[in-house]
């Protein structure tokens, strides 16, 4: 069977996921990483030059993912939290990985920060744009509107064991899920609305 460099980049990726939300990068090991994908060690460091580069890579790849699947519609902004919200319950590894990120770079060596600093404009772009058409408050500012909405999602993810002991249920039944992300749509709904 020939080389397939695709399937092998595709689950270094994956196991690279895997160990980097399990442990962040500080704890991170390329042997666990190489064994996990079934892959040579040496052959991931050929790819990628370092542990650090790796970790940069898989993000960015991930980052991408979550910039194509969630956007803010500036004719129904608060539905964006649901929709993130939604991302986070099928893609739980995304932020341990933000998280294992701010831990290990400062904001100067954060990679790709222009790009995501561009993703980020791009949503307060729409909800001024919601503000302009009567849907969304005027008087705050559109980056703190985003920071918020992102805010009321990302907790309940990054700190499962606060979720629990507030709710006193598991965070991670369907039903108290789908309750919690109704009440997420509907504050973030009273937050944006005008007026």
């Amino acid at each position: 069977m020939p080389y397939d460099a695709d399937a092998t980049r595709a689950r270094i990726f994956d196991a690279a996921v895997a160990e980097f939300s399990a442990v962040g990068i500080g704890g991170a090991r390329v042997e666990r990483i190489a064994e996990r994908a079934q892959a040579n060690k040496a052959l991931i460091y050929r790819y990628f030059g370092s542990k650090e580069r790796l970790f940069a890579a898989v993000l960015a790849d991930r980052l991408k993912q979550l910039v194509e699947t969630v956007s803010i519609d500036p004719e129904s902004v608060a539905e964006y939290v649901g929709n993130l919200f939604d991302y986070h319950v099928t893609h739980p590894e995304m932020i341990r990985l933000m998280m294992a990120e701010e831990f290990h770079s400062g904001i100067a060596d954060m990679p790709g920060q222009e790009a995501r600093s561009r993703y980020y404009s791009s949503k307060a772009q729409a909800v001024r744009t919601a503000q302009e058409q009567g849907r969304a408050d005027t008087s705050l500012d559109a980056r703190s509107v985003v920071l918020a909405l992102t805010g009321l999602v990302c907790w309940y993810f990054a700190a499962p064991h606060i979720s629990r002991m507030v709710l006193d249920e598991d965070p991670g039944d369907p039903a108290v899920l789908e309750a919690h992300r109704t009440a997420l749509v509907e504050a973030a709904r009273r937050i944006v609305q005008p007026g």
